[in-house]
């Protein structure tokens, strides 16, 4: 669990957010796991867990999403083991003469 201590400027502060989330997200996952693995009378005093607890995994994610696009820190950390894209952007594109529309003029 983070402290006061361990936060110490927004870029801790978004460090410890995401490990936190992502915790949770985890345990919430196992849970469910551990609910489909059950058997019996046990199971279906529980089964109807399994869908609140996935909605509660989605809207972690959710927020992990908006805290990466928020947080003003590196996030290749938790990108290893990601295969690295490379993205080519193709030359100016060459004008079409035989179709001309109103956008194609101006600026």
């Amino acid at each position: 669990m983070a402290s006061g201590r361990s936060i110490g400027n927004i870029r801790s502060y978004c460090d410890v957010i995401f490990d936190e989330l992502t915790d949770m997200k985890s345990r919430v996952l196992g849970l469910v796991r551990d609910i489909e693995l059950m058997q019996g009378h046990d199971k279906e005093l529980v089964i109807s867990h399994v869908r609140h607890l996935n909605d509660i995994a989605n809207t972690i994610d959710w927020k992990l999403e908006i805290l990466t696009k928020v947080c003003p820190t590196d996030w290749m950390r938790y990108a290893a083991g990601a295969e690295s894209v490379s993205v080519k952007v193709p030359g100016k594109a060459e004008f079409d003469k035989d179709f001309t529309s109103a956008g194609d003029f101006g600026g």
